[in-house]
């Protein structure tokens, strides 16, 4: 399955990403503010992509656990998951 690329979204100020389970497409999000408190400061934009990036295989994991334990509903990241 190919997935679409990460995006920063102005509207949402947060990264937005898909992450297979099971096979399945699932959208996630997660917030610039919490990236930031994960991972230290950084502008809005290109650097919360870079951010997700840098920490994707360990972001889309907890996107898996969630969706495991409460269904494939679109999965909003908070900063008790990246902790």
């Amino acid at each position: 399955m190919q997935r679409y690329e990460p995006y920063y979204a102005e509207d949402t100020n947060g990264v937005h990403f898909e992450v297979c389970v099971d096979g399945l497409p699932v959208q996630a999000y997660v917030a610039g503010a919490v990236l930031a408190g994960a991972y230290g400061p950084m502008a809005p934009g290109s650097e919360c992509v870079s951010a997700y990036l840098a920490h994707r295989t360990l972001i889309d994991a907890v996107v898996v656990r969630r969706v495991h334990a409460e269904g494939r509903d679109t999965i909003l990241l908070r900063l008790v998951d990246l902790a």
